[in-house]
């Protein structure tokens, strides 16, 4: 019985290796979720509540964004290189692809999800 002896006691032994991998594991987890709820609270765009309830209720992003930044077709149009009457369609619902979300985003200061 000496050999069992040693066997349970080599597995305890790994036991305590494993737990204590898992423990340090489990630290390192925890400073990764730390620095990407930080890099995510910095990255979040500084727009008030009531324009982001704006568009989730189904207001154009691009207009709400726009008459938040006090912006008139016009002057988002020399920002972002678009014609305002482009603009104007895309507040009426005209879709458009990721180069010009892009390019608005850009203009608007918001991250591109926001707008599309």
């Amino acid at each position: 019985m000496p050999s069992d002896d040693h066997f349970v006691y080599s597995l305890e032994l790994k036991i305590l290796d494993l737990e204590k991998t898992v423990q340090e594991l489990e630290r390192r987890l925890s400073e990764v979720e730390a620095r990407q709820a930080a890099a995510v609270q910095s990255t979040q765009p500084d727009i008030p509540e009531d324009v982001l309830k704006q568009i989730e209720q189904g207001e154009n992003p691009v207009r709400a964004l726009r008459q938040y930044r006090l912006m008139t077709q016009k002057e988002l149009s020399s920002l972002c290189g678009i014609r305002a009457n482009h603009i104007s369609a895309m507040e009426r619902g005209m879709p458009f692809g990721l180069k010009t979300a892009k390019r608005l985003a850009e203009a608007l200061d918001v991250p591109v999800g926001l707008l599309t």
